[in-house]
């Protein structure tokens, strides 16, 4: 029985035996195989890799002449030059027929400017207030008599009514005598009264006279005040006229001044036209000198100055636009190197950088002089073609020592160090979630089967970094595993194994 019991017990330590070779057997399938490594002090190096072009340090160009005809281009691209040689022959028929339309357009621009100044000057014109003027003198003139004859009648007529005849003695009667009523009668009233005085009520009779003294009085009377009254109103209709004819003349002197100031601004606007016109003839003539200057100079464009001759701009039997440019660059070569936009800045001046020339095995030093901001331009290569530079930033250096030729490419490279840092890690085992940088560790825990390694995060704070390390400052130990690669995914929490 103690045997049975004996073997029974062995068994089963057997079985838990291989039960657990079997769960660590599937534990090293399923975990991660990872690699670590540990935090450490370091220097990180920037490295910049990038392409460029030969190009000329100096460049001059010069225009050509506008709406000139191409007849021939003399010098061919990457040629040297000297200042003055011939480099562009124009076209001397087309050059002569420009100028001959040129001259008659002067011509022309003469005679309109003559003729503005024609149409500038005063119209020959009568004033507005001249025919209103001879009104109103003729009215005042008039008025100026009807009052004088207004005067005169109310004087004579003040004169009469103030004189009657003189006054007789003796009654009046109520009634004068018949005609027929006899002598006696009579020599009775003349012994009784004598005679009749004025009394304003009635005329004295005189037996011998039809019409008395005083009744005559009294028509001259009337008479004087009808004259009166007829100078009176001939005034106030002269009156009247008068002030017609002021209003007359006082609307023709706003019709004169509106006219004055119509010829004014007429003259003004006219004289702004002849400026015009001269401003043209101007311009006429100085692109008339041009064309002259040119035709001097047998149609022949000179270089402005020294250096290899790059391109003229634009192509035979051409009509040139006037914005065609002679390039001209200088003899002596630098190497510009076109930096991405992310490593802007990872270069400085003085840095030394590693140049490889398109068709070379051997790589030159170059020191970064200076940089430039680099917009699109066209940069002749060595088969001719146009190849273009982007916008951006370049550096520029001098390449010391050998015979370059103008648009020719490179390839460079430029490290420098950015400084020494406390904690650097590998750059692949730094992960970033949700903005917030951090690592994994490998620590060890108690499992199921014994001592296991499980993975941790780790928070850090990035410095810096380069294309294979980072600089960071975090909470890690100097004996930390740091999680570096891992056969599979891996995330806190999960079980991991060394390699």
């Amino acid at each position: 029985m103690r045997k049975k019991a004996g073997k029974a017990v062995i068994y089963f330590l057997v079985l838990m035996l291989c039960c657990t070779v079997v769960a660590r057997a599937a534990s090293s399938i399923t975990v991660a195989k990872v690699k670590t490594a540990k935090v450490g002090k370091g220097v990180l190096t920037q490295t910049v890799t990038g392409s460029g072009t030969i190009t000329a340090k100096e460049e001059y160009s010069q225009s050509l002449p506008e709406g000139q005809k191409i007849k021939e281009i003399l010098v061919k691209p990457q040629t040297a030059v000297e200042e003055g040689q011939a480099l562009v022959q124009l076209d001397m028929d087309y050059l002569a027929e420009k100028i001959e339309t040129k001259n008659r357009e002067i011509e022309k621009l003469n005679l309109q400017l003559e003729q503005q100044k024609l149409a500038g000057q005063e119209d020959a014109r009568t004033p507005e207030t001249a025919q209103a003027q001879i009104s109103l003198n003729n009215a005042e003139e008039l008025l100026a008599q009807a009052q004088a004859d207004y005067d005169q009648a109310a004087a004579e007529y003040e004169e009469l009514a103030n004189n009657p005849p003189p006054a007789q003695t003796g009654n009046i009667p109520d009634t004068p005598p018949a005609a027929d009523s006899g002598t006696e009668g009579d020599d009775s009233r003349n012994d009784a009264q004598g005679e009749y005085p004025d009394t304003g009520t009635g005329a004295p009779q005189n037996e011998d006279t039809s019409v008395s003294e005083y009744a005559q009085w009294e028509q001259k009377v009337q008479a004087a005040e009808e004259k009166m009254q007829g100078a009176a109103d001939a005034l106030n209709n002269q009156v009247i006229s008068y002030n017609q004819a002021v209003e007359q003349y006082d609307l023709a002197s706003q019709n004169e001044a509106n006219a004055q100031q119509n010829e004014e601004k007429k003259k003004k606007s006219n004289s702004l036209s002849v400026e015009g016109i001269q401003v043209d003839i101007q311009g006429a003539e100085a692109e008339f000198k041009k064309l002259t200057d040119i035709q001097s100079a047998d149609g022949v464009v000179s270089a402005g100055a020294s250096g290899i001759f790059q391109s003229a701009g634009v192509t035979q039997g051409a009509v040139t636009a006037g914005t065609e440019q002679i390039i001209i660059a200088s003899e002596t070569m630098e190497a510009k190197g076109q930096i991405a936009p992310e490593d802007a800045g990872k270069i400085q001046e003085g840095d030394k950088i590693s140049v490889k020339l398109s068709g070379s095995t051997e790589a030159v030093t170059v020191r970064a002089e200076r940089f430039e901001q680099a917009s699109s331009q066209n940069t002749a290569s060595p088969a001719g073609e146009n190849q273009t530079e982007s916008g951006g930033m370049v550096w520029c250096g001098q390449i010391e020592g050998k015979q370059l030729k103008l648009g020719t490419a490179f390839t460079y490279e430029a490290s420098r160090e950015s400084g020494s840092y406390e904690q650097v890690i590998p750059l692949g085992s730094l992960h970033e979630t949700q903005g917030q940088a951090f690592v994994l560790t490998a620590e060890v825990r108690d499992g199921i089967l014994g001592k296991v390694y499980t993975a941790v995060s780790v928070p850090v704070t990035v410095l810096d970094k380069d294309d294979k390390n980072a600089a960071v400052k975090s909470a890690i130990g100097r004996n930390s595993l740091i999680i570096t690669e891992s056969s599979k995914y891996v995330e806190e929490g999960n079980q991991v194994r060394l390699e």
